[in-house]
């Protein structure tokens, strides 16, 4: 499978978080908090491009098209047609490449590395955004190097729209958006750096999300985050 993720460091921590030492795990061990957070950064880009195949498609045609449940790296739902067969997304889904999912963790995880503290709405304009618009990265589903806005769909494009054209306040941008899993997908760093405090995570990913979402979309960006802290 090619190499199909960016690097960032995933131990992001906050100014009030002391540095720990990690040591490896030994076998049979108790994981440190370095591997937690190492594994569910890694285990959310394996699920992502494990799903994204399939992705928009109903269990009955799931089943159909590979004879059972996906339990592994599959092929393009379209096979090599996959640019024209969907032209409103002609995005590469297949083959381990990880999707828009991946690239916003990412992208959200760059954000801590630049503050170094917790994140609100206002981040999402002050540093979210210039990274949507101005860094590209290697994506995956469109084998090139572009910027993420370039491969996002169109909730996540909202926040561009509303944040750096609109000038809307970032606590209220997200309302009027589509609400869908979209604040969510990218919701696990928050978890990771409020770990073990499953409330500060909730709050923090709620205000985060409101640049993004509203109704049960923001709703759900907190519970994930709080899901990933505890």
């Amino acid at each position: 499978m090619e190499p199909t993720l960016d690097a960032p460091n995933p131990a992001v921590r906050t100014p009030s978080t002391p540095s720990t030492p990690s040591t490896p795990t030994a076998p049979g061990g108790v994981p440190t908090l370095d591997d937690r957070i190492t594994g569910s950064l890694l285990g959310a880009a394996v699920g992502d491009a494990l799903g994204g195949p399939v992705e928009g498609y109903t269990p009955e045609q799931i089943l159909e098209r590979h004879g059972g449940r996906v339990t592994g790296i599959v092929g393009p739902w379209n096979g090599d047609a996959w640019r024209t067969a969907r032209p409103i997304a002609p995005y590469h889904k297949g083959d381990g490449h990880v999707t828009d999912d991946t690239l916003m963790t990412h992208t959200l995880i760059r954000v801590y590395e630049k503050v170094r503290g917790h994140l609100d709405a206002y981040a999402v304009a002050d540093h979210l955004v210039p990274e949507l618009m101005n860094s590209p990265v290697w994506i995956p589903e469109l084998e090139a190097e572009a910027l993420p806005l370039q491969r996002i769909f169109l909730a996540e494009k909202w926040i561009v729209t509303r944040l750096h054209y609109g000038h809307v306040d970032p606590r209220e941008a997200g309302s009027g958006n589509i609400v869908n899993c979209g604040a969510a997908m990218y919701m696990a760093p928050v978890g990771l750096v409020n770990a073990a405090d499953p409330r500060a995570a909730y709050a923090e990913a709620l205000d985060l999300a409101g640049a993004h979402q509203s109704s049960y979309g923001r709703e759900a960006a907190g519970v994930f985050a709080a899901a990933v802290a505890a």
